[in-house]
């Protein structure tokens, strides 16, 4: 009896480590569609899946917006989508348990960037100053820039309360011609910058200091809500999908 038990205990045993090996072998089919905010499909969009720092599943979105993945049940994976027009778009994705195969229908809603969209704002300098804070800017948009080839972005600057106080108090002077000893060489007296000259010569050394393509940088003056005095908004981007 006791060696009869003992064979059916084996048995168990091993039927159960079977369906565990059997468990972990099984995987799901995700497919769905990249879209916008309009549920516009995005086509050519880089789709991948991450367990952890490991890319577990990729796929490429179709005309109509379609992929597929392969995945384990049971995990929350990190999704990221990539696209010329795309920047940092990550989502988490929880897989439901499962034995045995199973396909989920799955969709994924995106940003993506169009000329005149605000990329993001920033507050940049205490009032009145030209000298710029610890901020993310200076970082971002370099790494931006550098994954968006065709992205073109104004940079809008504002003076703040200091506008109206520099225009009232600090005029502008107009540059002054002074005769040199024997009267043929002049020089300038150039006027001293604005504040909003400052800021803007203190983002463009920053920026291109941090890496970014002057070529693909315009600057202007514009009004900002405070505490906000730096907006970044797409002056252009292309498509190469």
């Amino acid at each position: 009896m006791l060696g009869r038990y003992s064979i059916m205990g084996v048995i168990c045993a091993l039927f159960a480590v079977q369906s565990t090996v059997l468990a972990q072998g099984v995987t799901f089919l995700i497919k769905g569609k990249v879209v916008d905010s309009k549920r516009n499909v995005l086509q050519g969009v880089q789709v991948y899946a991450k367990d952890g720092d490991e890319i577990v599943g990729k796929s490429k979105t179709t005309a109509a917006g379609e992929f597929t993945l392969t995945l384990k049940p049971g995990k929350t994976y990190f999704m990221s989508f990539e696209r010329s027009d795309i920047f940092m778009s990550q989502q988490d994705f929880r897989v439901p348990d499962g034995k045995t195969y199973q396909e989920i229908n799955q969709d994924f809603q995106v940003k993506v960037l169009a000329k005149g969209d605000t990329i993001q704002q920033f507050p940049v300098f205490q009032a009145g100053q030209s000298n710029a804070g610890q901020t993310v800017l200076f970082s971002m948009l370099p790494e931006m820039m550098r994954k968006l080839l065709h992205l073109k972005v104004k940079i809008v600057v504002s003076a703040g309360i200091a506008t109206k106080e520099s225009a009232k108090g600090k005029k502008e002077k107009t540059p002054k011609k002074t005769k040199g000893k024997k009267g043929s060489a002049q020089s300038e007296t150039l006027a001293p910058l604005s504040l909003i000259e400052k800021r803007i010569q203190e983002i463009r050394s920053k920026l291109l200091a941090a890496g970014a393509p002057e070529s693909r940088l315009t600057f202007e003056e514009g009004k900002l809500k405070s505490p906000i005095d730096v907006a970044l908004i797409v002056s252009s981007i292309a498509n190469d999908f």
